[in-house]
């Protein structure tokens, strides 16, 4: 535990400074009013479940409670953070949703990849998508990027234009002043030429969460593709060596 007497400080500068009584804090926090006092005074130590509360009282980070730091996020469902329901508790949060006391769940998630503190968002797909890749409903944890020249060849973005939202793929064109924007379902077509100027907003894609489950002959297909994809990179190996030695016995003969 980080220092008790900067961490008894901070806590009572807070409660003073919200007019609440050490009794209003201690019934919060489901201990005594002599308790809480010795957290304030530094003589205990205080714990997870107590911080996190207080962080939500007083609409501060835990890192602040903790370290004092204001920079740092705080846990909650604005900031990337949702309840984690374990099978083991499922009851006990069905009767408490009638009083509200959902915010007492212990344990949060936090979407995998998804940090708000780096300027990302979440989007969800609707309309065209772009499977394989990316279908309808899937929800896209993105971030924002303003600087079009130095978007990587073949990123996935979501695009907003006068014409709507568009999730595609970009890659350069020879003309500094277009990207191509592609589909993943037809990579075998020249994709439509973009101007750079007509982005409103771009959003570099992440990572997702998807509602679509693939189906077992969709999985066995892609397999069977992968297998003969590799099977004709050997050939295209074996032709090619095959053609190396035609040159050399040529060479030789002359």
């Amino acid at each position: 535990m980080n220092n008790r007497v900067d961490i008894g400080k901070r806590i009572k500068k807070l409660r003073l400074e919200n007019n609440f009584s050490q009794t209003h804090i201690a019934e919060i926090l489901f201990i005594s009013q002599a308790a809480y006092s010795l957290i304030e005074n530094s003589q205990n130590g205080i714990v997870s479940d107590h911080i996190i509360k207080l962080s939500r009282l007083y609409n501060v980070s835990t890192d602040f409670i903790l370290t004092g730091e204001k920079n740092y996020i705080k846990i909650g469902r604005d900031t990337g953070f949702i309840p984690l329901f374990r099978t083991s508790v499922h009851q006990k949060i069905l009767d408490s949703i009638e009083n509200e006391k959902l915010i007492d769940i212990k344990d949060w998630f936090r979407v995998p990849g998804f940090d708000p503190t780096k300027d990302q968002t979440m989007f969800q797909v609707e309309g065209e998508g772009m499977a394989p890749t990316i279908f309808p409903g899937d929800v896209l944890i993105c971030q924002v990027h303003s600087d079009y020249d130095k978007v990587l060849d073949g990123s996935a973005v979501v695009i907003i234009t006068v014409d709507g939202v568009k999730v595609k793929r970009l890659k350069k064109h020879e003309d500094v002043e277009y990207f191509l924007a592609e589909n993943d379902s037809d990579l075998h077509r020249t994709g439509e030429k973009l101007k750079k100027k007509d982005i409103k907003h771009m959003l570099m894609i992440r990572g997702k969460i998807s509602n679509v489950l693939i189906s077992n002959q969709n999985i066995e297909g892609k397999a069977k593709m992968q297998s003969l994809e590799d099977s004709i990179e050997v050939l295209k190996n074996e032709l090619f060596n095959m053609n190396q030695k035609l040159n050399a016995l040529t060479e030789a003969k002359k």
